[in-house]
């Protein structure tokens, strides 16, 4: 898919989230934040077909670098239509954040309904070889004027 920044119509949903997957221990912590938009000229509203993109930021907020080896989507549209996704790294990299460190990236879901949701996590591993899951609460997938 082709993600043109002029075609993207601007969206309301955006959230940050500081997650951690092993308890009591700040040295693995990493903030995300998504940004999610219609892609109005990929969407075919006749034929079912609504594109959107969504843009991640993960920031390694911890004190330990650490490399984000796979992902893992549900994707649910409003009919409860869900597609699972599951993969090495995003956009077809494995980004190592030194503390402090971020990584952004662009991608695309395409869902049958004007309204549907995403959630997800990240699998993670610090250099120190621990691994953790770094979960990615639900967004919303909305064209715009859509809900109120």
């Amino acid at each position: 898919m082709k993600f043109a920044p002029n075609y993207l119509l601007p969206s309301s949903n955006t959230f940050t989230n500081e997650i951690s997957k092993v308890p009591d221990d700040d040295r693995y912590e990493f903030d995300v934040q998504v940004k999610t938009a219609y892609v109005e000229a990929q969407s075919d509203p006749g034929a079912n077909r609504y594109v959107f993109a969504y843009t991640i930021t993960i920031r390694n907020t911890g004190s330990v670098a650490a490399q984000l080896l796979t992902r893992h989507w549900l994707i649910t549209d409003a009919n409860n239509q869900v597609q699972e996704v599951r993969g090495d790294g995003v956009v077809g990299e494995q980004p190592h954040l030194p503390p402090g460190a971020s990584f952004q990236y662009t991608s695309g879901a395409v869902i049958e309904t004007p309204v549907g949701t995403m959630q997800g996590s990240y699998q993670i591993r610090a250099d120190d070889g621990t691994e953790f899951s770094a979960p990615v609460p639900i967004f919303t997938l909305c064209v715009p004027r859509t809900l109120h």
